[in-house]
């Protein structure tokens, strides 16, 4: 072995430890100028997989680059901070179009499909950490994905990075492109956290066949296809409730937490006690929420539904990622951001309790306390701006009624706790109750007397 084959070896090994584009294939960088559309084709030309088309059409990957929430909040960031940061975001919404240098997808049909089927399917590695749009294209029409024999029409190959979290993570860990500031990681969470540990990867939740089905199923890949266990939904939910799939949406929020409520079941009227509220995340391999956590929703509302109808607040927590610029002034926009404020977030299965003060009403019977997990989307006011719908999911809610007294508690479930005599002449209660007890002084005794005779005979 020579002096040349034995650097090449070298770079080789090092490459594929410190580069994992190099393990998984070689391609072009995510840059202007870097490919042309003719390298892609746009979904129309997926005829054959016209099932996994449609599923694609409906998710955020398919509006990346044309949902009004986006281009709001974009043109919000160029107004203030310039061309180059609308670039960078549109960088990820439409890789093509960046690619191609049509950075505002006008110029061809795949640009404006944002992230697209041909995106995806001709990636063939990543370059360093996933983030910041950070894979290696092929631009050779080469189809490539998890089928380890693929039978088609077209050019094919087998993709384990397509197999793997890094692939999503390319796109979803964000860091501000001067100053590195995390701005979304949701992949690093995951990384961090024990799904990642157990060998749950994004696709298993976010590419299953429904909400709650964990892991690919059996189908084809497209039509006439052989029968395969290794099949992938292209719906990519998410919780975009508004903008994407609500009804998938909102069932993959249902799924990701849960709420307990913990009171005293008595609360003498005019009295305090303690509310305990513990939100767990119980369905997400990321924090919850994640992504553009300054943007997304997600808060805790706790009440008293009271009998005339009405509700009293008792309090109410927000959850997500607070920002600060570089003077350490905060709320600051996402092009703003020189580090992390605070970060009031919920790591995958853990846990977080917040207590409040109850006091139950004047003249109340009973009082009904709720802790709802409530989200949107986006604010309402960017919601408004974008002129888009904007409804709140309950992910998760818990409710307890508390009562005055026992005796109250007792008439509600139907067994009513025993009525004090008054000694009121021609009351029949006495005689009832003194009925009722004597009745009962019998049975037992009759029993005894039983067990004794049946006890004597066996031995």
């Amino acid at each position: 072995m020579n002096r040349r084959t034995r650097l090449l070896l070298l770079l080789a090994v090092v490459a594929t430890f410190v580069c994992p584009a190099v393990a998984f294939g070689l391609g072009t960088p995510v840059q202007p100028g870097s490919a042309t559309a003719a390298g892609f084709l746009p979904s129309s030309g997926c005829a054959c997989h016209a099932a996994r088309v449609t599923e694609w059409s409906t998710s955020m990957h398919a509006k990346s680059i044309v949902d009004t929430v986006f281009l709001t909040k974009v043109g919000e960031a160029q107004a203030e901070a310039g061309d180059s940061v609308a670039i960078f975001c549109k960088r990820c919404h439409s890789p093509i179009g960046n690619m191609t240098g049509d950075p505002n997808a006008s110029a061809s049909q795949v640009a404006k499909e944002g992230v697209t089927c041909m995106f995806c399917h001709q990636v063939t590695g990543l370059i360093g950490v996933p983030g910041n749009v950070d894979q290696l294209v092929d631009a050779s029409l080469i189809r490539r994905a998890q089928l380890t024999n693929p039978a088609a029409p077209h050019p094919a190959a087998y993709s384990k990075l397509h197999e793997s979290a890094e692939f999503c993570g390319g796109c979803h860990n964000v860091n501000h492109p001067t100053n590195g500031v995390h701005l979304e990681s949701t992949y690093a969470e995951w990384k961090a956290g024990p799904y990642a540990a157990e060998g749950t990867v994004c696709q298993d939740c976010h590419m299953s066949s429904a909400p709650g089905v964990i892991g690919p199923s059996t189908g084809t890949a497209c039509q006439g296809g052989a029968q395969r266990d290794n099949i992938f939904a292209m719906s990519f939910v998410g919780a975009n409730v508004g903008q994407g799939p609500a009804e998938a949406s909102t069932a993959l929020l249902k799924r990701a937490a849960t709420v307990e409520l913990d009171i005293p079941g008595i609360v003498a009227e005019g009295t305090s006690a303690t509310v305990t509220v513990t939100v767990s995340n119980t369905g997400a391999g990321h924090y919850l929420p994640t992504g553009l956590t300054e943007v997304r929703q997600m808060w805790l509302s706790v009440y008293v539904e009271r009998e005339d109808g009405g509700k009293t607040t008792l309090g109410e927590r927000r959850f997500g990622t607070v920002m600060k610029d570089a003077k350490g002034a905060y709320p600051a926009e996402m092009w703003n951001a020189a580090g992390v404020q605070s970060d009031d977030r919920i790591p995958p299965r853990g846990s977080i309790s917040a207590s409040y003060s109850f006091t139950m009403p004047s003249t109340a019977e009973r009082a009904k306390v709720v802790a709802a997990l409530l989200y949107k989307s986006v604010p309402d006011d960017l919601a408004a701006k974008a002129n888009v719908e904007n409804p709140t999911t309950e992910m998760a809610v818990s409710s307890r009624t508390v009562f005055v007294s026992a005796a109250a508690k007792g008439t509600a479930s139907g067994t009513a706790e025993p009525i004090e005599s008054t000694g009121k002449p021609g009351s029949v209660l006495p005689f009832v109750a003194g009925a009722v007890v004597l009745v009962v002084i019998g049975v037992i005794v009759g029993l005894r007397g039983r067990a004794h005779k049946d006890k004597t005979s066996l031995t």
